[in-house]
């Protein structure tokens, strides 16, 4: 940030006085200091609470870029200037409140039963930071809150609908997109928007206005009471459907034949749909029933497991000690053979000496003769009784040897009954591992029964997703007809729940998937306007065929699937159909982000 000083200096040059002169040093040192000193983020604090400076220089105008694929994504279409005062309807909410962003308008809308309830004027991303489009819910809610991306910007009555920084707030409406990819709010209208939202309610951010209105098809979910599902059998009507997905360019409601609320594909079975659901809670109950006794008897079978390794182990001790002493004795019993064969070879030796002895002395006397035959009776009685004590000893260290590899061996099977077993309580503990982890996710599940549940189908993936509670539930293939046509983004929100009609209010709000431009091989290249106006062509030509109701037509869900969610439709809960995948963002204390484009 510049601050502009030489016209002060200029004012200041033609007096003499020295004191004007070091004033005017002195000033212009304050404002060559203060100018370093202040950051853009703090620029911004600046800005966004009415302390702007009064000398700026001004920023360049943005180069305007080539329109991306989506033509009408880029800023060329939005809407500047749009300061409109926010309206507020004087009442309460009543049942599920849903909030849509229009980029292109830079207006927060938000909707309930009765129709549209707040609307103000918005900032929402720059051109390098834009804010993405897509179908979120709110993640975090903070009255007080700073950015831990932009120098610790305040972000009051903040509402987190992406983990990676996007969020509504209060802020600066310049007439613009000027934020960092929030969504910047007029100051009152985030705190009654704070005061009448919810952690997980419906933010929609999408380029074109987005209006929810009330909706009605057989094809969605229906509502059953905790007990008898015999109400259900209901006298199917002509029911007027208003399909949103045209609006605001949209013609007249058209009118089909059906059971409200009710599932075309429960309707057509036999015994009765209502049947139906009873057979699968009694399924679920035995189920639940089923995993608390596996667990039981999973923990029976581990607990045997441990006790018939603990009797082996105790064995394999014992065979522990037989080794240690074999081998005590096979080392003695060597020792012992080792000083016999020492022994004898010394009796020899003598023998041998004596021998030599006798044989270099050249005169004997009889008593010579006698005295040498009794020292050789002595010294050979002695080798030989040595030769027979070292026979003993080796064959008492070879035995002992032998007993050594006996209890060795026994030692090792020991030991291999001891793995086995080691791996049998292995294995019975990693069966009651999972039988818990099963137990524990259907009392989970259980848990959250009372919770909304939250479907998506991609026609992407081709795929249903669902989860409750922030958890996945359910995740299973599903067939959708002419799977290479695009048939919008469409976000069914449940706003009421009677299960004692088998009845739900739903509203959806419709966003058309935008044509890719076909690129003409040569000529000349089409201007901006003739682009702009194509594009407009066929986007209203993709409004009228990608309906809710021709989008519901193309899907075939699962029979078993569609009885799990009626089982827990509660008020709140949400449909989501989209061209697209999901968002990586979708996962802990998340339902469902998917992305527009």
């Amino acid at each position: 940030m510049v601050f502009r000083v030489p016209r002060i200096k200029q004012r200041l040059v033609g007096f003499r006085g020295e004191r004007l002169r070091t004033l005017a040093v002195a000033a212009g040192a304050l404002y060559a200091i203060v100018g370093l000193a202040v950051t853009p983020a703090k620029a911004q604090f600046f800005f966004d609470y009415g302390y702007q400076p009064r000398y700026v220089v001004k920023k360049p105008k943005p180069v305007r870029r080539s329109p991306p694929v989506e033509a009408t994504y880029d800023h060329s279409g939005i809407e500047r200037g749009n300061k409109t005062k926010e309206t507020v309807a004087d009442r309460q909410p009543d049942g599920q409140v849903v909030v849509t962003v229009s980029l292109r308008r830079q207006r927060v809308s938000v909707w309930d039963k009765h129709g549209l309830m707040m609307e103000a004027p918005i900032s929402s991303g720059q051109l390098g930071h834009p804010t993405p489009t897509g179908v979120y819910s709110i993640l975090e809610k903070n009255r007080t809150h700073f950015s831990n991306l932009y120098d610790s910007a305040p972000m009051p009555n903040m509402q987190r609908i992406t983990w990676s920084g996007v969020a509504l707030h209060a802020g600066v409406l310049p007439g613009y997109p000027a934020s960092h990819g929030c969504i910047r709010l007029p100051n009152g209208f985030s705190k009654r928007l704070f005061e009448v939202t919810q952690m997980g309610t419906r933010v929609i951010v999408a380029y074109d206005p987005v209006q929810p209105v009330a909706f009605e098809h057989p094809a969605l979910f229906a509502a059953y009471p905790e007990t008898s599902a015999t109400v259900h059998a209901m006298v199917p009507g002509e029911t007027r459907v208003a399909d949103a997905s045209d609006l605001p360019h949209g013609g007249p409601p058209t009118e089909v034949g059906s059971v409200i609320g009710v599932s075309t594909a429960l309707a057509s079975q036999t015994p009765p749909f209502g049947d139906a659901i009873d057979v699968w809670r009694a399924e679920r109950r035995t189920e639940m029933e089923r995993l608390a006794v596996a667990v039981a008897s999973l923990r029976a079978e581990k607990e045997k497991a441990v006790a018939a390794a603990s009797e082996i182990v105790k064995g394999l001790e014992g065979r522990k000690l037989a080794v240690r002493n074999a081998r005590v004795d096979a080392n003695r019993a060597a020792a012992d053979a080792r000083t016999a064969a020492q022994a004898a070879a010394a009796a020899n030796a003598k023998l041998d000496k004596f021998a030599k002895s006798l044989v270099r002395k050249t005169a004997f006397t009889p008593g010579d003769v006698k005295a040498a035959q009794a020292d050789e009776d002595r010294l050979e009685t002695a080798a030989l009784d040595l030769a027979d004590a070292e026979v003993v000893a080796r064959n008492k260290a070879s035995a002992a040897a032998a007993a050594l590899i006996e209890a060795e061996r026994a030692m090792a099977e020991a030991d291999k009954d001891r793995v086995a077993a080691a791996n049998l309580v292995r294995a019975a503990d990693d069966k009651l591992d999972a039988a818990v982890d099963a137990d524990a996710a259907a009392k989970r599940r259980e848990a959250k029964r009372k919770q909304p549940v939250h479907v998506f189908i991609s026609r992407k993936t081709q795929k249903v997703y669902v989860r409750q509670g922030y958890e996945p539930i359910i995740e299973a293939a599903v067939k959708i007809e002419r799977p290479d046509e695009p048939m919008g983004t469409h976000v069914f929100t449940a706003l009421a729940v009677d299960p004692i009609q088998a009845d739900v209010t739903w509203s959806v709000a419709s966003i058309a998937s935008r044509p890719v431009a076909d690129k003409a091989a040569g000529g000349a290249k089409k201007d901006r306007a003739q682009a702009f106006d194509e594009a407009e062509l066929a986007l209203a030509q993709a409004r009228r065929t990608q309906t809710a109701d021709a989008a519901l037509q193309r899907i075939d869900l699962p029979s078993n699937v569609r009885l799990q969610i009626e089982d827990v439709m509660k008020s709140g809960s949400s449909l989501i159909i989209s061209d697209h995948g999901l968002s990586n963002e979708t996962g802990k204390f998340t339902d469902f982000i998917v992305p527009l484009r």
